[in-house]
């Protein structure tokens, strides 16, 4: 499985990514993490060069990012979320991928949605993130086999303390990767 982590900052999209990695390992259950913020990922200028070449013009760190993703069966994308969004690390991730898209070699790839939100959830709800998610799968054909979202998680490992719910969580993803 591969994690993608939408913040670049060691809170609570990190700590939940290294927690699952940690029981993924225990368990024999491969799994890589990919922190796009913290690469070298230029911005899709939208020249749609991808659409016809099936390549990006751009040299940087996506072209192994797309190695990567296209050997996975399943991805995770984890998003922290403020006023209901998704990340720009994970949105310039997403954009980078058109050529992946334009080419459909993400069409029937797995996918499992989690956003991490600083509010709760009858202030400022993570659905709007998980909605921005599954719009992008499914216009790549995509297939979501989870969506999760965390509540109130302001400061940096506010996610930690969600012990029962995190542990529930990952439970739940070790199923999902096993019979994947």
């Amino acid at each position: 499985m591969l994690i993608i982590v939408g913040s670049r900052r060691e809170g609570n999209s990190y700590n939940l990514a290294n927690k699952v990695k940690e029981a993924f390992t225990s368990e024999r259950i491969n799994s890589e993490i990919i922190i796009p913020g913290n690469q070298r990922i230029h911005l899709c200028t939208g020249c749609m060069d991808c659409e016809e070449t099936g390549v990006c013009d751009f040299k940087d760190d996506m072209e192994k990012d797309i190695e990567k993703i296209l050997k996975e069966d399943i991805i995770m994308f984890i998003t922290p979320t403020r006023w209901n969004l998704l990340s720009g690390d994970l949105k310039i991730f997403m954009d980078r991928l058109n050529p992946l898209y334009s080419r459909k070699l993400l069409k029937g790839k797995k996918a499992l949605l989690v956003a991490i939100g600083s509010k709760s959830k009858d202030e400022y709800s993570a659905n709007e993130a998980i909605q921005s998610l599954r719009s992008f799968l499914e216009s790549a054909g995509m297939n979501c086999l989870l969506t999760k979202e965390f509540d109130e998680c302001l400061d940096f490992k506010d996610i930690l303390s969600k012990t029962e719910e995190v542990y529930s969580f990952i439970e739940d993803i070790k199923k999902i990767a096993k019979e994947n």
